[in-house]
């Protein structure tokens, strides 16, 4: 059963617009850090989450090139969606370039499965070991699902470099969706990891 302390209004994201050229394509590190210079709670929030920032590819591995549509997205309890206001206006620097914060919509959590992760943590560096963690984490849950496992990426941590996959769950039940975005999957939410969003289908991954 779903506890019921967690439904779609405990937690909320807020999307902003962006102006900038050029990203890393691993930034989710150094955007946390300059979150955490604007937003003094952010590190200790539990709840929160940083989404990675969608952009274009440059031809070039390490980067990325800002469009129209890319947007900051930050999931937060309901209850810290004011204090986001005071990033409109700002500009981080992430790796060398600049990005300005624009304008922001709240948009809720929506009911829906499949649900799709972007890079999900859980300490394994290979996919069979990485299965067995989602399996394991699926039952203290108490959700049963399929999932299917994506490429395998590096990213930048406090601690290092570590190691996960892209993820996506199927055949979820839709009551228990919400649960699984508002508490996500393994570690490093904050610098984009095991951050679940709706997808379409189960097409491969990337």
């Amino acid at each position: 059963m779903v506890n019921p302390d967690f439904d779609n209004a405990a937690v909320t994201e807020v999307h902003f617009e962006l102006q900038g050229t050029l990203l890393p394509r691993d930034h989710g590190y150094p955007l946390f850090l300059e979150l955490s210079r604007l937003l003094p709670w952010l590190p200790d929030e539990a709840l929160a989450a940083v989404h990675h920032i969608h952009a274009a590819e440059t031809g070039k591995d390490d980067l990325l090139i800002l469009n129209r549509r890319a947007k900051l997205v930050i999931r937060v309890p309901i209850h810290r969606e004011a204090d986001l206001a005071t990033l409109s206006g700002q500009t981080v620097t992430i790796g060398g370039f600049k990005l300005t914060i624009g304008k922001g919509k709240t948009k809720p959590l929506t009911r829906h499965s499949p649900l799709y992760a972007h890079c999900v943590t859980t300490g394994s560096m290979d996919e069979e070991a990485f299965a067995s963690d989602i399996n394991r984490i699926l039952d203290e849950l108490k959700i049963t699902c399929r999932f299917i496992c994506g490429r395998r990426q590096t990213i930048t941590t406090a601690d290092g470099v570590a190691y996960g996959y892209s993820l996506l769950l199927h055949e979820l039940p839709i009551d228990q969706s919400i649960l699984v975005q508002q508490r996500g999957m393994g570690g490093n939410r904050k610098i984009g990891c095991g951050i679940f969003i709706p997808h379409k289908s189960t097409n491969a991954l990337v």
